[in-house]
């Protein structure tokens, strides 16, 4: 566990004594409402791991990240759990006003259910940096710490998937002249990011912090083995994180078209098929997850999709074949919003 007074990346003792204060009052709240079997609430995230963000403004510092709070049950059925989400989600609204930042309570998960979900890149930066909020917990008495170059290689893919799928989201709004300039510039710069984090995972040298990782990316550029200003991208997308600008650039259009190139390269070398087509890529993709495969993949995908794969990749994780389709989508010259409601709907279902 973290110094729990420590929230941000670069140091700023008012913003992150504000947000302590916020965080002893939330669990007062919390202490008034206990619903029956939630065990304990902490904060992980970027600024449970010391690494949020801080938005400059004329009025002062403020947080910029959403706060992400982990909820943790004590052998709750699954009514029970449903009743801890209900009764957390009713602070939601008065906390992120307050605090001027989404307040996102996940959804509740036993204890006893975590070493399922214990080589997940989530759970394992998690173990890394959190902050207690209410409850006690020892997490590494339930998830084993796992080596960064272990991660599987289905998590590289899990996090190109979400990043595609922000970038696609972004596009969307550019194409509808959408005023959300903060989404806009806040997923093409997660999808830089995320990019050179998929392309370490991938590649075993995956890091816990950030720092870490981008020595491990500028290491990459120094031996040539990146595209030409894919770490000025991973700088810039690090820079934004520590102290974010919500301005589009001056064409908007060309960063996007930018960081679409730098996905779209990121999959391909992730699937082994750099340069290739389309349908190259996504027989890479299941290749390199091969290990992967299960009946249980098959049996979620086929029940919650309610459709078949065909026999070859009937077996994959749902993210290798839901990255193949977002890959598809991204790889056209001009994307078709709005976005394809079957792939949102998958990505919902399996993200």
């Amino acid at each position: 566990m973290t110094d729990p007074r420590r929230y941000t990346a670069l140091p700023c003792p008012a913003l992150e004594a504000e947000l302590d204060c916020a965080l002893a009052e939330l669990a007062t709240a919390i202490d008034a409402l206990q619903p029956p079997k939630l065990a304990t609430v902490i904060l992980g995230g970027g600024y449970g791991r010391d690494e949020g963000g801080i938005l400059h403004t004329p009025s002062g510092d403020r947080l910029y990240n959403d706060l992400d709070f982990f909820v943790f049950a004590q052998d709750a059925t699954r009514q029970e759990r449903l009743q801890i989400d209900q009764t957390l989600a009713s602070l939601v609204p008065q906390w992120s006003e307050k605090l001027q930042v989404a307040v996102d309570f996940g959804p509740a998960k036993n204890l006893s259910d975590l070493p399922k979900v214990a080589r997940t890149l989530m759970y394992q930066e998690l173990l890394r940096g959190w902050k207690p909020v209410w409850g006690k917990i020892d997490l590494s008495s339930h998830i084993s710490a796992l080596p960064a170059d272990e991660l599987p290689v289905t998590e590289a893919m899990r996090l190109l998937l979400n990043r595609g799928m922000g970038l696609l989201l972004a596009g969307e709004r550019l194409d509808t002249n959408s005023e959300d300039s903060d989404f806009i510039v806040r997923n093409m710069h997660k999808t830089l990011l995320g990019c050179g984090d998929a392309l370490l995972i991938a590649n075993g040298q995956y890091a816990w912090s950030a720092a870490e990782r981008l020595a491990a990316i500028q290491n990459l550029a120094r031996q040539g083995s990146l595209p030409d200003d894919f770490l000025v991208g991973y700088e810039t997308a690090c820079h934004y994180k520590q102290e974010p600008i919500p301005r589009l650039p001056g064409n908007p259009w060309e960063f996007w078209r930018r960081c679409r190139q730098f996905w779209l390269w990121t999959v391909q070398s992730v699937a082994g098929q750099a340069g290739a087509d389309a349908k190259l890529v996504r027989t890479g993709l299941h290749r390199t997850a091969l290990t992967e495969c299960s009946l249980r993949n098959f049996l979620r995908w086929t029940l919650r999709s309610r459709r078949l794969r065909a026999p070859r990749f009937a077996f994959d994780a749902p993210v290798v074949t839901i990255l193949g389709m977002l890959y598809d989508e991204l790889l056209r010259p001009s994307p078709i919003y709005p976005v394809p409601q079957k792939l949102l709907r998958l990505w919902h279902f399996f993200n």
